[in-house]
């Protein structure tokens, strides 16, 4: 399941109409979200039937400026929700991506309106409770990096924008391809770009479609390329597990983590360690969501700082070489092992559900005890004692705070993660956030023996030995 969305700037011209026809054949979209289109409802009726689509939902354009378009494919995949000159709320239900919520957008281009856009996705915000993403041209930065040429854009705007993601539950999507949406004066001393087109999410959203990705087509008939929005259907266990949340160590190395983790903490510590580490992890993913396309440039930035020490064998080339072999650890630490089936007991080729299955089957049975406990106590009985009193008292004593500590120090940092995405890395350089409310929580379980519900859950992970 995938979205086109473009601002075409206008279907009256033929060659725009051509694009659209050969993007929608490239792309194979199952809904197509045009802006102004600057045309009455029949130019985009004819192009309906030039691509194929069975729905189309046309707000009509305001004289030669605006108009909205919403194609797709099949009929019962969308039931409109609301719209208005700037965008179109549908409900999205397609065959085994469960049932969400997609909004297409236009912002106000003039400045002098963009709090008038800015309360229209509040307003949007609370009229249905479903997963939610919204894509199309916001007319809005987020970040001076969003802009190359002419003057920096207005901080007092990139806040103002900002802020209303927040209070929407929102984050930009990370897009692949060139980083800018717009453009103006290309090849002159005037060039200007910018990213105008973004696809805008909450965590729900994310977390129901977790293969989702958004991708820039240079597009030659306007002057804002197209934004491609792919969604897969989750397939078993490895596509589950492969966008879970985890904390990358990368991550420690930009200040705004720390800003991130303190607030979510604060925020969150009331609700007890669980709650407060999932509610912590939920910002980390909306912050790592913008800051992820970064990681790819920093690899590459690294690599090439690091070729130009080869062969220098002086104290400080050696120490930089190491500093940045350090960095390079802490960022291009994902692997690619992926396995996709297995041979069971019978030795045939299994997949998909399958798959899960007999690995869950695998696991219950090693960690099932075969024998009675009736069986051992003869044995058990003819144990002579060996601990002294004085060696039980010892180890029979309360767990002190500072053991708690040693043991976590003590781990591998980016050792693999639970369920919750945390490594022992994010307590270590956090500690002084976290520990007094970790610590606490460790010695109550152990102490009183009691330990909630999921506090063991673990992830079982199966690494191929070879091809």
């Amino acid at each position: 399941m995938s979205t086109l969305s473009w601002n075409c700037r206008g279907l009256g011209n033929p060659r725009t109409v051509r694009e659209v026809v050969d993007l929608v054949s490239r792309k194979k979209p199952e809904f197509v979200f045009l802006m102004e289109t600057k045309v009455n409802r029949e130019h985009a009726e004819r192009l309906r039937v030039k691509i194929g689509f069975e729905g189309l939902f046309y707000v009509d354009s305001v004289g030669r400026s605006g108009g909205l378009a919403l194609l797709w494919r099949r009929n019962n995949t969308a039931r409109l929700l609301s719209f208005s000159n700037n965008h179109v709320d549908i409900e999205v239900c397609v065959t085994g991506l469960g049932l969400w919520r997609m909004t297409g957008f236009c912002g106000f281009p003039k400045r002098s309106r963009r709090n008038a856009a800015w309360d229209l996705l509040k307003t949007l915000t609370g009229r249905s409770l479903l997963p939610w993403v919204v894509l199309g041209d916001f007319n809005d930065l987020l970040f001076q990096h969003e802009k190359r040429g002419g003057n920096p854009h207005p901080d007092s705007i990139l806040c103002g924008f900002g802020e209303t993601l927040d209070s929407c539950g929102q984050f930009q999507l990370p897009m692949q391809g060139h980083q800018f949406t717009w453009s103006r004066g290309k090849g002159t001393q005037e060039w200007m770009e910018k990213r105008l087109d973004k696809v805008l999410a909450r965590v729900d959203w994310c977390e129901s479609l977790p293969a989702a990705n958004v991708t820039n087509i240079l597009t030659r008939n306007s002057d804002h390329f197209a934004l491609f929005l792919g969604v897969k259907e989750s397939g078993g266990l490895s596509a589950d597990m492969r966008r879970q949340f985890r904390f990358e160590m990368a991550w420690v190395h930009d200040e705004g983590c720390r800003q991130q983790i303190e607030i979510a903490w604060q925020e969150g510590r009331g609700n007890g360690l669980m709650d407060c580490l999932q509610y912590c992890a939920r910002k980390l993913q909306s912050w790592g969501g913008e800051h992820f396309h970064k990681f790819g440039k920093k690899i590459r930035r690294l690599k090439k700082e690091q070729a130009g020490l080869h062969g220098r064998l002086d104290t400080e080339s050696l120490t930089k070489f190491q500093h940045l072999e350090a960095e390079l650890y802490a960022s291009a630490r994902k692997k690619k092992n992926t396995l996709t089936r297995l041979k069971n007991n019978s030795g045939l080729w299994i997949e998909d559900d399958e798959l899960n299955i007999a690995v869950l089957d695998y696991f219950r049975e090693i960690f099932t005890s075969s024998g009675s406990v009736s069986s051992m106590d003869p044995f058990v009985a003819s144990i002579v004692p060996r601990v002294s009193q004085e060696q039980n008292e010892v180890l029979l004593r309360p767990f002190k705070l500072e053991e708690v500590k040693a043991v976590l120090f003590s781990m591998f940092p980016d050792k693999a993660p639970g369920p919750d995405g945390m490594n022992p890395g994010f307590y270590q350089h956090y500690w002084d956030v976290v520990g007094g409310d970790v610590s606490a929580f460790v010695l109550s379980c152990l102490n009183s023996c009691s330990f909630p519900n999921g506090l063991n859950n673990t992830n079982v992970v199966l690494i191929p030995k070879k091809s």
